[in-house]
């Protein structure tokens, strides 16, 4: 075959594959791959923000965290500790100066204050409870960068 053909048929053959499905974004009406209970979606979704009694400048907030299979929340960080608890699926706790973390279901782990993180969904996705302590009037979450 001449060198002109076999480039034609080559560019012809790439052109007609099919473009590389881009991975699932957090939180954008991803098919989860688990059964969300009613009222929650991929994402955090805060269950409860309350004032710490014996340590009036704190707070806590508690939130069921649904990530979908795949899928990378963007990085970000809390301003106080997260303490996580996997209760369905598996992920990878991707965190800046450490090495990643398997987690599933049953585990769980503790992550610094203003530590930058991108927890990456596993093969069925993931679903965790999580619980932050810190400053009253602190944002929950800051996106890295900022």
């Amino acid at each position: 075959m001449r060198p002109l053909a076999l480039l034609l048929c080559l560019c012809l053959a790439a052109c007609s594959q099919e473009p590389a499905e881009e991975p699932p974004r957090f939180g954008e009406g991803v098919n989860v791959g688990m059964e969300i209970p009613e009222g929650l979606q991929p994402g955090s979704n805060e269950m409860l923000r309350s004032p710490v009694e014996a340590a009036p400048d704190l707070e806590v907030i508690v939130s069921d965290v649904i990530i979908p299979p795949g899928a990378t929340v963007p990085a970000h960080s809390h301003p106080g500790e997260e303490f996580a608890y996997v209760i369905e699926g598996s992920a990878v706790h991707v965190e800046e100066g450490k090495p990643d973390l398997d987690v599933a279901a049953g585990q769980s782990f503790v992550i610094p204050p203003n530590a930058v993180h991108a927890p990456r969904g596993g093969p069925e996705g993931a679903r965790a409870i999580v619980f932050r302590v810190h400053r009253k009037g602190q944002p929950e979450r800051i996106p890295a960068g900022e």
